[in-house]
């Protein structure tokens, strides 16, 4: 794995190394590695924000542990949520909405969307907080789940939604979405659904499908990006990474 598909999905960067498109597309299937590692950096941060500062401090918990995620990830998926709901919600044909989604205003979908996402991710982001360090023996694992974890699932999840995406295309206009939809082939998408399955598996045991989510977000997101836009581009691939994670993280809570 190449520091490029890190520059493309996060913050991190390499010193020397930049950002090359083309080798990142041909790599889509290693998504979800990058979102094991982002996960991973949730997972601690909400631990260690469980012990230093206390369940009785979730809510303080839950609010810095956003900035630490956001400082990882960046607001680019954030931002092609916002504008793929406001291009959902316009009127007009696939034309007009296309426009409205480039369009850098953000309109009232944008800002609702984006206002009620980031309330429920805070909801989620304080519980988790507050059961960080919560353990259960969780059939086949030998050893104990920690629900802090559950960052984990939801980032490769996110991730996953974003292959689907990807996959299924078509794209809606030339762009970097079509040059990642170009390079989407059967192998690359298998091997993402592996490597997540996997991960998850030694993460959370029977658990494990929750990661699959991300899945169902993609297919959601991509029957949305074909009815209103014709086909898929780089919002879509943001909001579908946006919803995996946050549907995810509510089974997780709702499961463990």
């Amino acid at each position: 794995m190449t520091t490029d598909l890190f520059g493309l999905l996060t913050r991190i960067r390499v010193s020397g190394a930049g950002t090359d498109l083309q080798r990142a597309a041909r790599e889509q299937h290693l998504f979800p590695l990058v979102g094991l590692v982002i996960g991973l950096i949730a997972a601690v941060a909400a631990i260690l924000l469980n012990g230093f500062l206390g369940e009785d401090k979730a809510i303080v918990s839950g609010a810095v542990l956003l900035v630490v995620l956001y400082l990882v990830t960046g607001i680019l998926h954030t931002e092609g949520l916002a504008d793929f709901a406001d291009g959902a919600m316009a009127s007009g044909t696939k034309e007009r909405k296309r426009e409205v989604m480039k369009d850098v205003h953000s309109g009232a979908a944008a800002i609702i969307t984006v206002n009620l996402y980031l309330l429920l991710l805070f909801g989620l982001a304080v519980e988790i907080c507050f059961r960080a360090r919560d353990t259960t023996s969780i059939f086949p694992l030998p050893w104990g789940v920690v629900f802090a974890l559950g960052f984990v699932l939801s980032e490769m999840a996110g991730k996953v939604a974003m292959n689907v995406v990807m996959y299924l295309g078509p794209s809606s206009h030339p762009g970097m979405g079509s040059l990642f939809v170009g390079e989407a082939k059967p192998d690359r998408l298998l091997i993402s659904l592996a490597i997540a399955g996997a991960a998850a598996f030694l993460i959370a045991g029977y658990l494990f499908f929750i990661v699959y989510l991300g899945v169902v977000a993609g297919l959601v997101v991509t029957m949305l990006a074909r009815k209103n836009f014709g086909g898929v581009s780089g919002d879509a691939f943001g909001a579908a990474n946006e919803i995996g994670r946050l549907l995810t993280l509510l089974a997780w809570v709702l499961v463990f």
